[in-house]
């Protein structure tokens, strides 16, 4: 073994025995407990989804959903519009799939250091013996449907609101706009 990889080895070790036993004891903690409501592989499987989703073009078509323009666009020739929005689709899963398949393990540790630190290890232990229970499991299984229900119960409530301002408002930004990006002169015409 290397000089620079004994002294790594042996760095690793102090850091771990300079540990507190509670500062390890709550990461072993929240880790456990990470590992029953949010299992990595469940994880990255969901992500693998959205970026299904991503590639077809869903992304794309949720930001410009509401942009007037867009939608007159799509009108004209759809099937055309569609493989054009699937395209872009495609490149931003692509531009985007690494970083985000390199964001689900630093989210899981972050996750795991932050309960770790909000939280004392017979804490931890006891919130993942909830998660264990039937009831527990009942609510990660629910959550998300649950939380879905709520986010359409508001846009039915409040999404024709938004909608409304967002248009009155639309005009206003177009004029700001175009006082940022004035249009161009035509090639060859004098300035």
């Amino acid at each position: 073994m290397s000089l620079p990889i004994r002294l790594s080895a042996a760095l690793a070790v102090v850091a771990v025995m300079s540990t507190p036993a509670h500062a390890q004891d709550a990461t072993a903690a929240a880790t456990a407990l990470v590992d029953v409501i949010a299992p990595l592989p469940q994880a990255q499987a969901q992500l693998e989804a959205q970026l299904g989703e991503m590639r077809k073009g869903a992304a794309v078509r949720a930001m410009l959903a509401s942009n007037p323009r867009y939608q007159m666009e799509a009108a004209k020739n759809q099937p055309a519009f569609n493989q054009g929005i699937a395209r872009i689709g495609a490149m931003q899963a692509d531009a985007v799939g690494p970083i985000m398949r390199e964001m689900v393990p630093a989210t899981r540790k972050a996750t795991i250091a932050a309960y770790a630190s909000a939280f004392t290890p017979a804490e931890l232990t006891a919130i993942t013996a909830f998660y264990k229970t039937p009831a527990g499991q009942k609510l990660i299984r629910q959550q998300a449907q649950l939380q879905g229900q709520v986010n359409q119960q508001m846009a039915q409530q409040y999404g024709p609101r938004m909608a409304a301002a967002q248009q009155a408002l639309a005009p206003k930004i177009d004029a700001e706009l175009k006082k940022l990006f004035p249009p161009q002169p035509a090639a060859g015409a004098p300035n």
